[in-house]
């Protein structure tokens, strides 16, 4: 039995199909959309499957011939309808009394919507990738009990009253926040996109647009102040010498353990690169060998250069960073220590990842080539905490870094370059460059400036770290007899 969650495509099907031809097992397909559907094979046999309510129904088949066939889209409809009626009831039938066909209901927009941000957009004449932190964080929001409980009403009969009760159902005060945003979206995107077949046509009182997350009762009040004051301090504590002190620890620390214990290349010289550069760990752990220049042919000699394509940026956008040599040396560092760590272990391999795992796979199928997990630069922290690592420092977390680099730079050279420096959007003052300016014309990565705020915050980071009596970071890995055993020749 093999079980795949996907985005379920007609090549899913094609797989599926042509499996039932010759095995006697099972193969499932679940959506990742639709969690609730379910792509089953099971011997020769392939169907379209709902779960709902610990039970399994059938709703169609894949056999265009069949009279039960259903296309992925088909599929897709079928399964939101049946997974409705069979949790919350059926539900009425669609009227209309020009003949059309039926508007949309809630359930149609919320699998409409998610399909359509779980893909590139077209968004300020740019195209924008999609992003699986959002695509997920809508999921979970309409899978809340309240807002499944909608699914059959129409939207043009949907009103603020009704949002508001759904949302009042929700514990979290952040969750309803999120669930009243996605939905204020979703629906801004059908009237704006889909009016024909959401019904919400031009003259359509926008009603949600006055819709709020609702406000938090005394005592989330009183934890969320409570968590502010504590985040306000820790930002005061972690300086230049903090984090300096933070980097030491964590050189002993990966120094202090060996063989199952070792931390690998990708933790030990991504944390440095995360407090040298204060990229956000999901970019960090993104970067390819091929977007990183161990000579910038624009920048100074010994800089190099690292650039990001906007898939993996949080803005979406292309972002280049000079790289200072000793910023340099992190990713060339962490490249040769996993090479000759590899090679010790498993003969050539390569890797497209400056900050590659060492787990052969990965958690998605057929990955044979996978970076350090964004995760895994927290857990590093978490457990050198836990070990006493950090103990007599101040709180340190890898997001904080990027209030630290931020505030240093904006006062030994400009707020402006620290915003360039961490990858934020400028905002539109008549200091800069207007929007469509920026958009149409302007190409320039304002490199030179970058450089400037790198210069500085690197010299002083090394400074305190060499004043705290560390030695800068060079690959350990040495050459060692491979443990591959050697084939007898035929």
């Amino acid at each position: 039995m093999s079980f795949h969650r996907v985005e379920i495509k007609k090549k899913h099907v094609g797989e599926a199909t042509k499996a039932a031809a010759g095995d006697a097992g099972v193969d499932i397909w679940a959506d990742t959309l639709l969690p609730y559907l379910q792509l089953r094979r099971r011997g020769g046999s392939v169907k379209w499957m709902v779960r709902a309510k610990k039970t399994l129904i059938t709703i169609g088949d894949v056999r265009e011939r069949h009279p039960d066939y259903l296309s992925v889209k088909a599929a897709r409809e079928r399964a939101t309808d049946v997974y409705s009626q069979k949790r919350y009831g059926k539900a009425p039938a669609p009227v209309s009394a020009d003949g059309a066909p039926p508007r949309w209901t809630w359930g149609d927009l919320d699998r409409e919507y998610q399909a359509f941000i779980s893909k590139d957009r077209w968004v300020n004449n740019r195209k924008k990738p999609p992003s699986k932190g959002t695509s997920d964080d809508v999921r979970l929001a309409f899978a809340k009990p309240s807002f499944m409980a909608l699914h059959p009403k129409p939207l043009t009969e949907l009103d603020e009253a009704t949002i508001e009760a759904a949302r009042d159902e929700i514990e979290s005060h952040r969750q309803r926040q999120k669930n009243i945003s996605y939905f204020k979206a979703a629906m801004t995107w059908a009237a704006n996109k889909k009016r024909v077949r959401s019904g919400l046509v031009v003259g359509t009182t926008r009603w949600w647009e006055h819709l709020d997350g609702g406000d938090p009762d005394p005592e989330t009040m009183q934890a969320i102040e409570d968590r502010r004051k504590i985040h306000r301090q820790r930002k005061a504590a972690l300086d230049v010498e903090a984090i300096a002190g933070v980097l030491a620890a964590h050189e002993r620390y990966c120094a202090g353990r060996t063989a199952a214990e070792k931390i690998s290349p990708g933790i030990r010289f991504g944390l440095w690169w995360v407090c040298l550069t204060a990229n956000r760990r999901a970019s960090t752990v993104q970067l390819r060998r091929d977007d990183f220049l161990e000579q910038d042919p624009l920048g100074e000699a010994g800089w190099g250069r690292a650039a990001w394509p906007p898939a993996a940026m949080k803005a979406k956008t292309e972002f280049w960073l000079p790289l200072p040599p000793v910023v340099r040396s992190i990713a060339s560092g962490s490249i040769a220590d996993y090479t000759q760590l590899v090679a010790n272990e498993h003969g050539e391999w390569d890797s497209q990842w400056v900050f590659a795992s060492t787990r052969r796979y990965g958690r998605n199928p057929n990955n044979e080539d996978v970076s350090v997990y964004p995760n895994s630069l927290n857990r590093h922290v978490a457990r050198m905490r836990a070990a006493g690592a950090l103990d007599g420092l101040p709180h340190f977390s890898l997001h904080l870094v990027r209030s630290a680099m931020g505030d240093y730079i904006a006062d030994k050279v400009s707020g402006v370059v620290s915003s360039l420096v961490l990858a934020h959007t400028l905002p539109d003052d008549p200091n800069e460059a207007a929007a469509v300016t920026r958009d149409v014309y302007l190409t320039d990565q304002r490199m030179a400036e970058k450089a400037a705020g790198m210069k500085a915050w690197s010299e002083a980071l090394v400074e305190a770290y060499l004043a705290a009596g560390g030695t800068m970071p060079a690959p350990r890995e040495e050459a060692r007899k491979s443990k591959l055993k050697k084939r007898t020749p035929a």
